[in-house]
């Protein structure tokens, strides 16, 4: 039987933000199913629907730009992926785009995420956070990997950090770090290390998921 893989692009607002990523998988696959996609299941004793998504988002925070992909037995067009998707999906996921994709799964390829961190303060502030992280040669933390908790220096991770105003009321900073299998550092942390106190996940946004392009660039997936 031929299949067809697609990479979904969406969005994750609202209630959806406070149900972990086993639970939004399930409200995945239910939309998928009250949209009469023709989804592609695995075999075995408990056939499940066949998701992967690019990187599960952290409970409380938003994202404007999400990936997943799906595996369908039957071609079908893309905005009728996307429109049969909208029509079934709860408050606060919405399908923005769909696309054929070979190769790699998206949770293989993603690098770089990059986040929104409302900080609520003068644009000067602001940039005084991001220069105080700029300017340290190391950042060294005690962080766990696959082998225990090990003193680790997160400054190669932290590809740039930028302020941003958004309007009047409401500044951000800008973070683009590490997002991976290989390598992954937690925006939480960071926005922690420039704030001096943990924020909530609220404040954080995930803007998109990218690669790198080979030519000194990042792309989305």
């Amino acid at each position: 039987m031929r299949m067809f893989k697609f990479r979904l692009r969406f969005s994750k607002h609202g209630a959806l933000r406070f149900i972990g990523h086993l639970d939004f998988l399930k409200v995945f696959q239910q939309t998928i199913r009250r949209a009469g996609l023709p989804a592609a299941y695995s075999q075995g004793f408990n056939p499940h629907l066949q998701l992967s998504f690019a990187l599960p988002l952290p409970l409380g925070m938003a994202s404007e730009n999400d990936y997943v992909d799906i595996i369908l037995v039957d071609e079908v067009p893309l905005q009728d992926i996307v429109d049969s998707l909208n029509t079934h999906a709860p408050a606060g996921l919405q399908m923005k785009a769909a696309y054929p994709v070979e190769g790699a799964g998206a949770a293989a390829i993603v690098e770089v995420g990059i986040y929104d961190l409302v900080v609520n303060i003068p644009m000067i502030e602001a940039k005084k956070m991001i220069a105080d992280i700029q300017e340290r040669e190391t950042i060294i933390i005690p962080k766990k990997t696959k082998s225990g908790i090990k003193d680790t220096d997160i400054k190669p991770d932290i590809h740039l950090l930028k302020a941003i105003q958004k309007d009047e009321s409401m500044d951000r900073i800008q973070m683009w770090l590490s997002a991976g299998s290989s390598r992954f550092l937690n925006p939480m942390l960071v926005a922690e290390l420039m704030l001096g106190k943990k924020p909530s996940p609220a404040a954080l946004t995930r803007v998109n998921l990218c690669r790198h392009d080979g030519k000194g660039g990042i792309i989305s997936l």
